[in-house]
């Protein structure tokens, strides 16, 4: 599972060419990551980390949200969340994978962190690992259900893509008077490519879809 560590760039109305560059070519992704000291974000993008979890050689663990959750519930993801003060994402996935799938560290064989994924808002820190002696447990305050999926199933099955057009909403007090062309300035057009892959009538998509094609792109090529 282990595999040299990339950077993916998902913000590409920030960071438009070199976004495409580090997504399409490897070698670039190498160049560049040797020359980056530190990412440019807002202050409100958030620190998140996620496990990509492996329960044997073959079968990716995947969870479904409770209903109960205010933020995406019913959704599919990997155990993951939010980095708090203090934390390393290292850190901060081990203390989810305990919370959400009750596990204990000795059930827990963190790999390095192997990419990152960069939005507007948020940063996410992805850890591949393996599970040890899993009998199936989650806690229902956050976990509705978990599955199981082969690897090879997101190796031979590529995601479906669809653009989607975002069109800039400006407020009300923006100062178009003091933009070279006003109103009239030419906005470069912002596109978000969504993927969607169905595994077992079950539907998995947006940046989970994502982290999954990643890996096994990037496994692919070693």
């Amino acid at each position: 599972m282990m595999k040299e560590k990339v950077l993916l760039f998902n913000g590409l109305d920030i960071y438009p060419r070199l976004a495409y560059q580090l997504e399409q070519d490897c070698n670039i992704c190498k160049m560049y990551k040797s020359k980056m000291t530190y990412i440019i974000s807002e202050s409100n993008q958030k620190h998140y980390a996620i496990a990509i979890p492996f329960v044997d050689d073959e079968n990716l663990l995947f969870q479904v949200r409770s209903d109960k959750l205010d933020r995406q519930p019913g959704d599919i993801c990997f155990p993951g969340g939010a980095v708090e003060d203090g934390e390393t994402p290292e850190e901060a996935v081990r203390r989810e994978l305990s919370e959400e799938l009750l596990l204990s560290k000795e059930q827990i064989e963190l790999q390095e962190e192997t990419s990152l994924l960069v939005s507007d808002s948020a940063i996410i820190h992805c850890f591949p690992c393996r599970i040890f002696n899993y009998t199936g447990s989650f806690s229902r305050e956050e976990v509705a259900e978990v599955f199981l999926a082969p690897i090879s199933f997101f190796e031979t099955s590529p995601a479906k893509v669809y653009t989607v057009d975002w069109e800039p909403v400006f407020p009300s007090d923006f100062p178009f008077d003091k933009i070279h062309g006003g109103r009239n300035y030419g906005w470069r057009p912002r596109k978000s490519r969504i993927r969607f892959y169905e595994y077992g009538g079950r539907v998995i998509w947006g940046m989970t879809a994502r982290i999954i094609e990643n890996y096994v792109r990037s496994t692919r090529k070693k």
